[in-house]
């Protein structure tokens, strides 16, 4: 079975999940949007992940326009939205964000740092006392997203695993502080970067895992990434720990080796993912 657009229901059954792209992964090739948006789609890519939603320097106008052109490329390529990367608003005054999201039709707004919480910084998750209020930051945004039929979602780098005072991992302990109608968002990268073996993060969150970045290389900050399934990121056990709650695997590269082309990237890691669903 391959990963159409229709195997991705938001908050449905999971079937097959779905292969999706973060777009921060093309950058300069979203210059011409619907020709970027167009390409992947033949390369297997159902869903998109966008980045930079949630710009509060924006007037109401330019940012409504920004994301109704966004929405009509997407519908344009045939693809879908299934979550998005955004800087997120204040929860006592979060309507000007939800209003942008809903013209994208975005399900799920994923922190993608801890300082896409206004006021939160990015070593909030340095100690215990950070962890507490950021959680607690982020079940009251979580809260207000509800009523606007948005959920809330909270993305890793490797920074979290640092310990706190009492030995435990900032990432661990604020998962336990979160309310369970968080999203987790599990880049499994990052999370062999920081020396944790991916499955077993993604096996602990279990249900809540609803979305994980598929990249690969050597795991190491700074250096090149290659496809799926040709670096040294445990990707394989990681999807099979998440069959029962994964719905969308969501390909991303930060950076590749001088002289290679994304799309290579892209197209390479979406045939191993759709490989590995007809297994």
């Amino acid at each position: 079975m391959t990963c159409e657009t229709s195997d991705f229901t938001p908050g449905g059954t999971v079937t097959t999940p779905a292969v999706g792209l973060q777009l921060w992964t093309l950058r300069e090739a979203l210059a011409d949007r619907p020709a970027a948006f167009a390409r992947i789609a033949e390369l297997g890519v159902s869903a998109v992940e966008p980045f930079g939603l949630g710009r509060s320097d924006l007037g109401r106008t330019d940012r409504l326009a920004q994301a109704r052109a966004l929405k009509a490329d997407v519908d344009g390529a045939g693809l879908t939205v299934c979550s998005t990367h955004a800087r997120f608003p204040d929860a006592d005054d979060p309507g000007w964000f939800f209003e942008e999201i809903a013209e994208v039709g975005v399900p799920v707004a994923i922190a993608p740092t801890p300082d896409a919480l206004p006021g939160a910084t990015r070593d909030a998750l340095a100690t215990a006392d950070g962890v507490r209020r950021y959680a607690d930051r982020l079940n009251s945004l979580a809260k207000a997203a509800a009523s606007h039929g948005v959920r809330i979602g909270y993305h890793n780098h490797d920074w979290e695993w640092a310990r706190l005072d009492d030995g435990r991992y900032g990432y661990d302990v604020l998962w336990d502080a979160l309310d369970p109608a968080v999203v987790a968002e599990v880049d499994l990268y990052w999370a062999q970067t920081a020396g944790r073996v991916p499955a077993e993060v993604v096996g602990r969150l279990g249900e809540r895992v609803e979305f994980v970045h598929v990249k690969d290389g050597p795991a190491r900050r700074g250096e090149p990434q290659v496809p799926a399934g040709q670096g040294l990121v445990g990707l394989a056990d990681a999807l099979d720990a998440g069959r029962d709650s994964i719905r969308v695997h969501i390909i991303e590269a930060d950076g590749i080796a001088e002289g290679e082309d994304i799309f290579d990237l892209v197209a390479q890691s979406s045939a191993w993912l759709r490989a590995r669903a007809t297994d």
